[in-house]
């Protein structure tokens, strides 16, 4: 037989008929899904999403993401809406609450932080929380996380937070430095800002990540359409996200790489204190929601939110892509139990 008159695969196969020329094809990669994902606020509690981003596993599921940060969670349900961020991957529990009950087509799909890891900080001279009565809280917005969770704090601590002054101040270095400035009383901070108030003076007075309430203080939402139409891309980014908060835990080095870069923290210490936080406490290994962590929203939102009463907790969460995930032996093979 003349050479090259016929191919013959590794390991046997069948030849080519004589005469004819045999051609060699491969299947094309798949085309990458174009998507722009969120995160909201620049805080330590977005590494899961950094972690996915900075780690190629966005890319190693097939995504071609850009990844934007917005200012918070309030202005982030829009962007869902619109459709110019379709999926939000740091957003809390109570804008997309709220959002759903006056009719907002919104839904979580996943929860990477369960809880509040926020402190209730303020001037060392402050006694008790009782001290702080009538004084101004400040707060990146209404409604959001920080806000939440400062009420929460004061309710906790038997108080009502009607007799305080919530004052929206933007993002977390806003906020911390409206204390810095004396133009607040205490603020509703999380890491790394918590370890920068303390370096500058101030004290932790409530630490609410130890009042131990369930919240999705960072989830990751989307709207019930674009899930619909994206169940593989909506599967893909859990993935990411899965592995990314895996490598994040068990590779300090890449971890703290990510905290130091992404918050721009230069003090080693902080770096290292924030990212003990967050892998050892607050990141949740297996992103599942809770009825535990809607009611707490549901909870809040009831005097100002009539529909919140009664309202079903399961309504505003699906968990059914993570439990594909979890099926399939997808967490099993990253997580190994």
């Amino acid at each position: 037989m003349a050479a090259g008159s016929a191919l013959v695969a590794c390991g046997g196969g069948i030849a080519a008929p004589s005469g004819s020329t045999a051609i060699a094809t491969t299947t094309p990669a798949p085309t990458p899904f174009k998507v722009t994902l969120g995160s909201v606020s620049v805080s330590a509690a977005n590494s899961a999403i950094w972690s996915a981003e900075d780690g190629g596993y966005l890319k190693k599921y097939g995504l071609d993401a850009e990844v934007k940060n917005i200012g918070d969670s309030t202005q982030a349900v829009p962007a869902m809406l619109s459709g110019e961020v379709p999926l939000n991957c740091g957003i809390s529990g109570s804008a997309v609450v709220a959002s759903s009950l006056q009719g907002g087509d919104v839904i979580f799909v996943g929860v990477t932080v369960n809880t509040f890891p926020s402190s209730l900080y303020t001037k060392q001279s402050v006694a008790s929380v009782a001290a702080l009565k009538g004084g101004k809280i400040g707060v990146s917005r209404l409604g959001s996380a920080s806000d939440t969770g400062g009420r929460i704090a004061l309710t906790r601590n038997g108080l009502d937070p009607k007799e305080f002054t919530f004052v929206q101040l933007g993002g977390l270095d806003q906020i911390l430095a409206a204390l810095i400035a004396g133009q607040i009383d205490g603020a509703v901070l999380s890491p790394p800002q918590t370890l920068l108030a303390r370096s500058a003076g101030f004290k932790d007075l409530v630490d609410m990540s130890a009042l131990g309430v369930e919240y999705v203080y960072n989830g990751i939402a989307t709207t019930r359409a674009f899930a619909k139409q994206n169940g593989p891309a909506i599967e893909n980014v859990l993935k990411a996200i899965v592995e990314g908060v895996h490598r994040f835990k068990t590779d300090a080095a890449f971890g703290k790489s990510v905290v130091a870069n992404r918050t721009k923290l230069a003090d080693q210490g902080q770096v290292e204190e924030t990212y003990r936080l967050f892998a050892n406490t607050y990141l949740k290994d297996r992103p599942f929601l809770t009825d535990a962590s809607f009611k707490t929203v549901l909870d809040e939102l009831a005097p100002v939110q009539p529909k919140a009463v009664g309202a079903s907790t399961s309504a505003f969460y699906d968990n059914s892509y993570l439990k594909k995930l979890e099926d399939g032996g997808f967490l099993k093979s990253i997580l190994g139990s």
